[in-house]
């Protein structure tokens, strides 16, 4: 009798450990099943990535969006086309030839440092000091087409009264007038200081007209800027270039 129940006790005691290990094994698993991120479509809900899918993956079947080009930088302005425009146009008062007040030997070497530097050249490659004087009083100037004052001034009006001050030279007043007036220049390559430089902008006639520097630079009544030097190499410049001309100085 006693062995009968010893028995019953050792076969409950191995029943009762078999079933417990049992359902600690089986919740052991489901904690760790638990632990594992879920996903759909490849993305993570929790924001964690399996195979290098994004957050922001989209579903894989849809192609995905291409991406918007990015907008070309602003262009340059269009130079106002005065051969064909009916406003009066002021000529220019000249003064015999530009005086400004006496330059000292400081502001002259730093008016040639200035420009020198815009232009790429070395300081002592500038000469004319009446020529740098003029456009540094000028520089900035505002635009108007027709106008001839540091108010407003257009590229025409500018290139009339940069000659009479600078060279003594009385040019015409629009820059069509001015082209039919000189040596024509094909090439850039060719054109000197103080050549006026012609562009057609949308149009077969002259609409712009600036003054030659050096180093492909010219100087010009802008209506994006007013006065200012700007490059025959730059895009916009290239595009409408029809050539220089050289006007006797002097005469």
């Amino acid at each position: 009798m006693r062995i009968h129940i010893l028995f019953f006790t050792v076969i409950c005691f191995l029943l009762s450990t078999v079933l417990s290990g049992c359902h600690t094994s089986h919740e052991a698993v489901a904690h760790k099943t638990s632990r594992q991120p879920k996903f759909i479509d490849d993305v993570y809900i929790n924001g964690h990535n399996k195979s290098n899918a994004t957050a922001n993956a989209i579903d894989p079947a849809k192609p995905k969006p291409k991406a918007k080009a990015a907008e070309p930088p602003a262009t340059h302005k269009e130079e106002a086309d005065q051969s064909e425009v009916s406003v009066p146009m002021e000529k220019c008062a000249i003064e015999p030839i530009f005086k400004k007040e006496s330059f000292t030997a400081k502001q002259d070497k730093e008016v040639k440092k200035k420009y020198a530097d815009m232009l790429g050249i070395k300081p002592k490659d500038i000469t004319n000091n009446t020529l740098y004087e003029f456009i540094d009083e000028w520089y900035g100037a505002n635009y108007h087409l027709g106008g001839c004052s540091r108010s407003g001034i257009d590229c025409s009006g500018f290139a009339q009264k940069l000659y009479g001050e600078v060279y003594g030279v009385d040019l015409l007043r629009t820059a069509v007038e001015q082209y039919k007036k000189c040596k024509r220049i094909k090439h850039s390559k060719d054109a000197e200081e103080g050549d006026l430089v012609f562009f057609h902008i949308h149009s077969r006639h002259i609409t712009h007209v600036g003054i030659y520097l050096a180093n492909d630079f010219f100087v010009h009544a802008s209506t994006s800027g007013g006065v200012m030097i700007s490059n025959l190499n730059e895009d916009y410049w290239h595009k409408y270039f029809a050539g220089a001309g050289r006007v006797p100085k002097g005469s």
